[in-house]
């Protein structure tokens, strides 16, 4: 029987305090892409948890798939084993398949257990499914935990294979709500997302994009151009965003990137990701005009805190005396300001969070160009760094993965929880109003 593989995106509810956009779900999208080129038929839903049962039992009785694959993240895990409960209830025969962050990080056979699927991919997806899907043996599939022939949940031996993402086709939008998708960022504009890469050259303590890969490995010039002359085209986008958090470790790249959209007449507007170290690099500074003149409206920086004992403890770089000239740069190259910060961290006092999210308040007084802050609180994803020194440490305050959304108070800090909320919506209150 030929093999017919349904990729689900389950997401929270965009919009809410965090103003945040619905996008495409690019791992299931890539995932599709590559194993359609294999000759394998796919087919993609995005939905939205209040939804996510009934639609997903609808797709399946109409495309009838041989495996469902889910794209699991902590806040989606338990509606996801939800929906595989349904799955195996009424089509025992369809095979099921998770894979995503949650998965890499914990322990994928432990997960796969729980959820009750045949198999967890680890890490970059895209080969191991297709050999799965081939028929070869699961114990020589690198990075994979499957269900035995005894029933038993067991681990490749092999370790995850890193896919370069150049060796990818084009990531598969079909099927998706492409006119649905829309940020805050650029609003009433059609928007889609991408990514160039994957890795990161930092090692921050609350993330894992830099302990998965050893550095950053990047699609090829040609074939970013060539997908956003794609998005243009076929979908008439006029907003785009580059979802990389190290956009900026290849400067030729960046540059190749913004003089081909000034060739086109700069068709899109976009923003990215990047890092107040990459301002440190005078080759990225003097590039911001041309950034400016190619469409780029935004760079969402990771100042994540204003207190040096909290940045240490995220292993990022203080340079506390140079954040407001730097940022001061990029608003008068007409560069907005997207900055992220993080509350919550256990050692920090209210007066600490206090002083902080007033900063922040201050620098945009004095004529920093920000918008769209983004407040979060403290979050121990499973796998990094600070996971394993909660757990130990006995920080962890909520272990119910619906919340592991930045959205809720989850490590026991010096401030307490109630607060932690308050000051962020007072924040919210005083940007906004």
């Amino acid at each position: 029987m030929k093999e017919r593989v349904l990729l689900v995106k389950i997401d929270k509810n965009f919009g809410g305090p965090q103003r945040l956009s619905f996008s495409e779900p690019i791992g299931i999208c890539y995932i599709s892409s590559f194993l359609q080129e294999n000759g394998i038929e796919c087919q993609l839903l995005h939905v939205i948890q209040d939804n996510a049962r009934y639609e997903i039992s609808e797709s399946i009785k109409s495309f009838e798939p041989t495996m469902v694959g889910f794209s699991v993240r902590n806040f989606n895990f338990n509606i996801t084993c939800a929906c595989i409960e349904d799955v195996r209830s009424h089509l025992p025969h369809v095979a099921v398949c998770i894979g995503g962050e949650c998965v890499t990080w914990e322990n994928a056979s432990s997960l796969a257990k729980a959820s009750n699927a045949d198999v967890a991919l680890v890490s970059d997806g895209e080969k191991s499914l297709l050999a799965y899907l081939s028929g070869k043996n699961p114990a020589s599939i690198p990075g994979i935990a499957y269900r035995s022939s005894s029933g038993q949940f067991v681990s490749s031996a092999i370790a995850p294979e890193r896919v370069d993402p150049s060796i990818l086709p084009m990531m598969d939008r079909d099927g998706l709500p492409m006119k649905s998708y829309s940020s805050e960022a650029f609003l009433g504009k059609k928007y889609a997302t991408m990514h160039v890469q994957r890795g990161c050259r930092y090692r921050c303590t609350f993330c894992h994009s830099g302990c998965r890969y050893d550095g950053p490995a990047s699609r090829k010039n040609t074939q970013i151009i060539e997908e956003i002359d794609f998005l243009s085209d076929k979908y008439q986008i006029e907003a785009l965003a580059i979802f990389d958090e190290d956009f900026f470790s290849d400067f030729s790249r960046v540059q190749s990137i913004a003089e081909s959209l000034i060739d086109r007449g700069s068709p899109v507007e976009w923003h990215t990701f990047m890092k107040l170290t990459d301002l440190q690099n005078q080759n990225i500074k003097k590039l911001l005009p041309l950034l400016r003149r190619s469409g780029y409206q935004r760079a969402i920086i990771g100042l994540e805190s204003f207190i040096p004992k909290s940045l240490k403890h995220y292993h990022k770089v203080s340079g506390a005396n140079s954040v407001e000239s730097n940022l001061q740069y990029l608003s008068e190259h007409g560069i907005k300001v997207c900055p992220t910060y993080i509350i919550g961290q256990p050692d920090e006092t209210e007066k600490e969070v206090e002083y902080g999210l007033e900063h922040l308040l201050m620098l945009r007084d004095r004529g920093i160009d920000i918008d769209l802050p983004y407040i979060t609180f403290l979050t121990p994803f499973p796998g990094t760094v600070l996971f394993e020194e909660y757990l130990r440490k006995e920080l962890i305050i909520d272990d119910n993965w619906d919340h592991y959304d930045t959205e809720h108070v989850v490590v026991k800090s010096k401030c307490a929880p109630d607060r932690l909320v308050e000051l962020r919506d007072d924040f919210y209150r005083d940007f906004y109003i």
